[in-house]
């Protein structure tokens, strides 16, 4: 990776580096791991320790919106295991069928048993896998282990190969040819074993296990699929259920690992109705990546700050960087053509413009820098100029925000055309602030009369954190976005506001 050079004074002190020298990462870390993987390692934030309770089994749900990490722990837990003392393998569902899973034939009849049973079965063929690639690990059966996880592997039920091979069986059961060695033959009458009575070994031999190192097998992608969708529904319940059955016999036994699944909460509060379990799931072993921000100095020290400053710093001789030190302590607003100006709090403004997730606030950053690193406008002194910030925020805005809002309609069941009418229908209103009936109104001009679609965009929009409610309380109001408060719920008949980024993106005025 390209490495910044720090200006020398004359005098031979290192000076503050420029803002556009400075560092903010990648979207994606995977990305980042490819460019530098030990950069990645060192400027990682570990939120509230999380990563020593997800290694000691403590924690084995990790949950929060997009943007906040969920992939980024994975990877670098993954990444930094070397001459630790646990072993961890990164498996990404985003190319599992998640929606035939359910159709998967392990030996019983239609249902969700059988859907947690298919979950089971994939789970634990991973986790063997990893169990073999520890040398230290004590593993009775061993020799039989190898020979039946070589076998599934054939068949296509471990690594990237497993959405193509649940494609091919969901209308057959298969049927696993049994070793003339081993347990599984001295205790089995049949020359085959179907999924669900394979699976009893499967868990026997991941729970008796013995080694010094800790095991992890983390299933991550799950935001890659679109998840606000019921006919998913079934089977990210049935993943949660078997994942906790998974971990509940390993620590029953104090097994040296654990199945980790990295999970918008979002989708496991919905999926939870389905799950007798869920509020024991959540209190005991979920933890949530939160970054929420209050203003002020204690949002200063926060450590979503904490991680814009070490990305920052990371490609640099330096110890650490105060990014918001490069900016004024106040933003103007207004005071364009003859008005009164207004001036707002530098980190609250640009907060405003985010999802308080770490993606947001780094590509913003990055927006910015990429701005004044291009020379287009005089060089800012001690802090950056307000029409430096300015252009970099309607970068970042129309670059980047709409992009990911975007996405959040990718696989969207009802079609693409719908989803287009959807966004169509919010940019054309052109005012922050408005009403269902006015969206409605927005929508049917784009096409799009129908009352249940209305209602499901709106939520949808919500959920991304493109709109919020204005809520009215007994001597004013305040605003209520998604990703501020994870547990409020879209009220369709009320005001909403849409997001400062998309105003800036669309070119639509404030309201005040």
């Amino acid at each position: 990776m390209y490495r910044y050079h720090r200006a020398l004074s004359e005098t031979g002190r290192k000076v503050r580096p420029r803002f556009g020298e400075l560092y903010f990462g990648k979207s994606d870390s995977k990305n980042e791991i490819a460019g530098d993987r030990d950069d990645f390692i060192r400027s990682f934030v570990d939120l509230n320790r999380i990563t020593e309770e997800v290694i000691a089994g403590e924690k084995t749900l990790v949950l929060g919106p997009k943007g906040t990490g969920k992939s980024a722990l994975a990877w670098y837990l993954e990444a930094s295991q070397l001459g630790r003392n646990y072993l961890c393998t990164v498996q990404d569902a985003s190319d599992l069928p998640l929606a035939d899973i359910p159709r998967l034939q392990t030996g019983q009849s239609a249902g969700t048993e059988r859907t947690v049973a298919a979950w089971k079965f994939i789970l634990l063929c991973n986790y063997l896998a990893l169990l073999l690639k520890d040398q230290s690990c004590d593993l009775p059966n061993r020799n039989e282990v190898a020979r039946v996880t070589r076998l599934l592997k054939g068949y296509g039920f471990m690594g990237d190969t497993s959405g193509r091979a649940i494609l091919d069986i969901s209308k057959t059961t298969i049927e696993i040819p049994i070793p003339k060695v081993g347990t599984i033959y001295r205790r089995e009458s049949q020359s085959k074993l179907n999924i669900y009575s394979l699976l009893p070994y499967l868990e026997d031999w991941a729970a008796n296990a013995r080694s010094a190192n800790r095991h992890m097998l983390l299933l991550d992608g799950l935001d890659s699929i679109f998840l606000n969708d019921e006919k998913y529904d079934e089977s990210l319940a049935s993943l949660v259920q078997a994942s906790y059955a998974i971990n509940q016999k390993l620590g029953s036994v104090g097994a040296t690992g654990s199945v980790v699944l990295l999970l918008r909460h979002d989708v496991f509060n919905r999926v939870s109705l389905m799950l007798p379990d869920s509020q024991k799931m959540r209190d005991d072993f979920a933890v949530e990546l939160d970054w929420r921000v209050l203003s002020g100095a204690a949002g200063k020290n926060a450590p979503l700050l904490r991680l814009v400053n070490q990305k920052a710093a990371r490609a640099l001789d330096v110890a650490k960087v105060d990014v918001l030190s490069y900016f004024p302590n106040k933003i103007q607003l207004g005071g364009g053509n003859g008005g009164e100006p207004r001036f707002m709090d530098c980190l609250q403004y640009l907060l405003n413009l985010t999802r308080h997730t770490p993606r947001d606030l780094l590509r913003l950053f990055d927006e910015i820098r990429k701005v004044e690193a291009s020379g287009n406008f005089p060089p800012s002194p001690h802090e950056l100029r307000q029409d430096v910030i300015r252009e970099g925020i309607l970068q970042y805005s129309t670059k980047y925000f709409t992009g990911a809002i975007r996405n959040e309609f990718a696989g969207y069941e009802n079609g693409v055309d719908e989803a287009q009418k959807g966004l169509i229908a919010l940019q054309s209103l052109q005012r922050q602030r408005f009403t269902r009936d006015d969206f409605a109104k927005s929508l049917a001009e784009a096409g799009e009369s129908r009352a249940e679609v209305t209602d499901r965009l709106l939520r949808l929009l919500f959920y991304a954190g493109a709109v919020g409610n204005q809520v009215a309380v007994r001597g004013g109001s305040y605003l209520q976005f998604y990703h501020r408060r994870d547990d409020s719920e879209v009220y369709l008949r009320g005001n909403f506001v849409l997001h400062n980024a998309l105003c800036h993106a669309w070119n639509i005025p404030f309201s005040t």
